[in-house]
């Protein structure tokens, strides 16, 4: 054999690998495909390619699952090994070479991300033309490592997590209405007062209906009944607007009604402490230009904002 046939011979036996991962991971030869934006044909002859080239089955399949064989499962293990010094090399390459290029995955939780991260993710792909995007929102805590994703933004506290995660901002929730809603209704003054007035719930920030307080520096928490559950922070704020009841809004997003009075903060003085947000990223000995690229933006970005 050639050096040159050879050399075409190893890279194909790369991208097989890959797909033999994938497969593994995700249990299904259709559900390695979808991750890996390939077709199911595809799939299956690389797989082929893969076990006829060792001599060997990696599968075992049945019209219901796909799991590995004992072969299957020794290789695999090894498989990542070599893939992730591949992976590490190529990173190194880039790292030195500064190149910022590249499909960017990006999760992030709509409630507090609906509009700041757009605008934020927006400004980071016109800076970096060479960069493309999918920026999926979502209430759910996503699997980083299983979805594919490189960067997360999460706003809660992270236990035992071996994702590597940087504090970018701290967002402050608030109480606030129309001048107009506190008119007819009354401003209320302690938290206790909110049990008869319409409550404006950010349903992914309060799933249990719990508002929570700072009084006299103790931590409490009360049970309201909405006159509305959202989970989009611009629903909440144009809920508010209308007058339907108090909103429980992100700061940033009502500072602009808050000083031209078309909406007041309520109880401002029990307001609990800035909810930390977090730009969150899988361990690796290197940081992927793209994604060095996005957490700096993000993090001068929130600073500035």
């Amino acid at each position: 054999m050639n050096d040159y046939k050879r050399n075409v011979d190893n890279m194909d036996t790369l991208e097989c690998m890959r797909v033999f991962a994938g497969v593994v991971e995700e249990g299904s030869f259709s559900g390695a495909a979808k991750k890996l934006g390939i077709s199911n044909a595809l799939t299956s002859k690389y797989i082929a390619q893969l076990e006829d080239k060792l001599g060997a089955r990696l599968f075992n399949r049945t019209t219901r699952s796909v799991s590995p064989t004992e072969i299957g499962s020794a290789y695999y293990p090894r498989c990542l090994d070599v893939l992730e010094r591949v992976d590490d090399l190529e990173g190194t390459v880039q790292e030195h070479t500064g190149s910022a290029r590249g499909h960017l995955r990006i999760a992030g939780p709509r409630a507090i991300c609906e509009e700041m991260l757009t605008a934020c993710v927006s400004d980071f792909i016109e800076k970096y033309d060479q960069i493309t995007v999918d920026l999926v929102l979502d209430e759910r805590k996503v699997d980083m490592i299983a979805e594919g994703f490189d960067v997360a933004i999460r706003a809660s506290e992270l236990k035992d997590s071996s994702l590597i995660a940087k504090r970018v901002a701290g967002f402050q929730h608030i109480l606030c209405a129309t001048p107009e809603y506190v008119e007819k209704y009354g401003m209320p003054l302690e938290p206790d007062d909110l049990r008869g007035h319409c409550c404006i719930v950010n349903a992914a920030i309060s799933p249990l209906n719990r508002w929570h307080f700072n009084c006299g520096g103790s931590a409490i928490q009360i049970n309201v009944k909405p006159k509305a559950r959202i989970n989009s922070v611009r629903a909440i704020r144009k809920m508010t607007l209308d007058s339907r009841g108090i909103g429980q809004c992100l700061l940033p997003t009502v500072a602009e009604d808050i000083k031209e009075c078309r909406l007041v903060r309520v109880m401002e003085r029990h307001e609990r402490d800035p909810l930390s947000v977090y730009i969150l990223y899988p361990p690796s000995r290197y940081l992927a230009p793209k994604v060095r690229a996005f957490v700096d933006h993000t993090t001068a970005w929130f600073k500035k904002g």
